[in-house]
């Protein structure tokens, strides 16, 4: 079985282009933190190349720009090729079968720094209230 489920912000707006067939494709890297820290403190990030066809292309060119946390769902996918000098190369990507925005634009565009504004509750008048 060949299955994945990543979850990360794409690292630059995605790229559209169409198959002679007329199908679309969105190309998009996406950056994704490993779940632990080296021995430095520091996490090291992937970046996870993502092909991505037809309709969810469209949706993908369309909404969902660099920064944008998003989750794909797809397999992997290994392409062998042979350079004009006779070099046997392989290239692995993601070929995503659908995607998820999981923010909204708004969010993926304010610095993630900025602390949230706290919860609070206070007592109104019955007057103040619009309905």
């Amino acid at each position: 079985m060949n299955n994945v489920v990543l979850v990360g912000r794409l690292t630059k707006d995605p790229e559209l282009r169409y198959l002679t067939s007329g199908t679309p494709v969105a190309t998009f890297t996406m950056a994704i933190d490993r779940d632990y820290k080296n021995k430095d403190g520091s996490i090291t990030t992937d970046f996870i190349p993502v092909e991505i066809m037809g309709k969810p292309a469209e949706f993908v060119a369309n909404y969902i720009t660099k920064g944008r946390l998003v989750g794909v769902q797809g397999s992997i996918r290994v392409d062998r090729y042979e350079t004009p000098d006779g070099e046997k190369r392989t290239f692995t990507k993601v070929s995503g079968r659908s995607i998820q925005a999981l923010e909204s634009k708004n969010k993926a565009t304010k610095n993630e720094e900025a602390p949230e504004s706290p919860t609070e509750f206070a007592a109104i008048d019955d007057d103040d209230v619009p309905f």
